[in-house]
């Protein structure tokens, strides 16, 4: 039987949307016509992900990506560490070819558009290269590296699938862009799933509403933004409580220069001085669907736009979600019929979403029951991951490299 090998790269280190986005779609591949490995740069969280799998994962660490997204770039007073990527691209370029060249691979899938010196090195081996863009171009000073990055995407890719239109819209326009949502789980994110246990452990009962935030204390999720509006709603409805879910920056040297940890005091120093407990860091958790089957609100305060896979696993349980009207969440959801779009960086617009979905059950169910309908026609896994192998087989229906290969 024709097996294709496939390699995929991921670039990052903790478990979030684009490895877990990975680990579906690996997971959904006939493995009588696809065979996958992963290629980490890093030793990680990300890549014991996929090991746990069973999928084969290798590590090379002396690969380097180079971002240059909404989510991260390297501003002028991080010219040193610019120019540090920079000076890398090349060995990484040379060293990614000597690996494919050993690896006997059919095609290269990278998981981000930051990888453009794997990219290069895989199409100049003479592999066929899938090209997953999950972030935004930013734009920068003067342009200069985005136009970079886009025809490097554009010369260098055989199909590019962004994550959605918003993503679309920052590359060269082509016919081998083809847009593909990210995708969850139905089975994990479950609107049957009971909250109870979370609810439990957290002291907090049914009676209470629940208006929860994914993402940690991070600037482009929005977290202070959040806190604000916390801070606003809490005298009208004292028994609200704020759960604020991911990871909390720590002391460390790298959080010192990114200015994570003034960020994070920045966000603390909003707290009352009498403190009770509606605002609360619930740090990372491992059970996001049980933390969202015990919310009733959930919100996306981004500041910057990106794809939100918190507002789709929100809309897939059935939680009525405020997001920021900024490109990605506002494709993720239908404005007063899904969930509410809020202008981003105004807390008070915010507070005023959800004192208006707090006040109004009866719209607050509705749209939490159109939000599954709209999630399971979008963002089901299983019509996406079909979607995605049928750009495959059409990407490889007239490779003559490929080789016949027991299964």
């Amino acid at each position: 039987m024709l097996v294709r090998r496939i390699l995929y790269v991921h670039h990052g280190k903790g478990i979030g949307g684009a490895p877990l986005s990975l680990l579906y779609l690996i997971r959904g591949l006939d493995r009588t016509r696809y065979e996958p490995t992963v290629l980490c740069l890093h030793e990680s969280e990300a890549a014991d992900l996929f090991r746990n799998a069973g999928i084969e994962t290798v590590v090379e660490s002396s690969l380097h990506d180079f971002s240059h997204t909404n989510v991260l770039w390297y501003p002028w007073w991080q010219a040193p560490k610019l120019f540090l990527r920079a000076v890398q691209s090349l060995p990484t370029y040379l060293r990614a070819r000597r690996f494919l060249r050993n690896g006997d691979y059919d095609a290269v899938h990278l998981n981000t558009s930051t990888l453009t010196a794997v990219g290069m090195a895989a199409h100049d081996e003479g592999l066929r290269v899938v090209w997953h863009v999950r972030e935004p171009l930013q734009r920068g000073y003067s342009g200069l590296r985005r136009a970079i990055i886009r025809r490097i995407i554009d010369r260098y890719a055989d199909l590019i699938l962004p994550i959605c239109h918003y993503d679309a819209a920052q590359l060269h326009p082509s016919p081998k862009i083809h847009v593909v949502y990210n995708f969850i789980d139905f089975s994990q994110f479950d609107a049957d799933l009971d909250g109870e246990t979370v609810r439990r452990e957290l002291n907090i009962d049914n009676e209470q509403q629940v208006i929860t935030m994914l993402g940690g204390v991070n600037p482009i999720k929005g977290t202070r933004e959040f806190v604000d509006a916390a801070l606003r709603v809490h005298p009208d409805h004292p028994d609200a409580v704020f759960l604020i879910a991911g990871p909390l920056p720590d002391d460390s040297c790298r959080n010192r220069i990114n200015g994570m940890r003034v960020y994070r005091e920045s966000v603390f120093s909003r707290l009352p001085q009498m403190q009770s407990d509606f605002i609360r860091f619930i740090g990372v958790r491992n059970d996001i669907p049980q933390i969202l089957a015990a919310s009733d609100i959930l919100c996306f305060p981004s500041t910057v736009p990106h794809f939100a896979r918190p507002v789709i696993e929100a809309s897939a349980m059935g939680v009525a979600v405020i997001a920021s009207d900024l490109g990605g969440p506002r494709e993720l959801l239908r404005h007063g019929e899904t969930g509410l779009l809020v202008p981003p960086s105004e807390p008070a617009a915010l507070a005023e979403a959800i004192r208006h979905l707090i006040g109004d059950p009866a719209s607050k169910r509705e749209m939490g029951r159109r939000g599954i309908a709209f999630a399971r026609k979008h963002f089901d896994a299983e019509k996406n991951i079909a979607t995605v192998i049928g750009l495959y087989d059409q990407l490889f229906g007239d490779d003559s490299r490929l080789q016949q290969r027991d299964n």
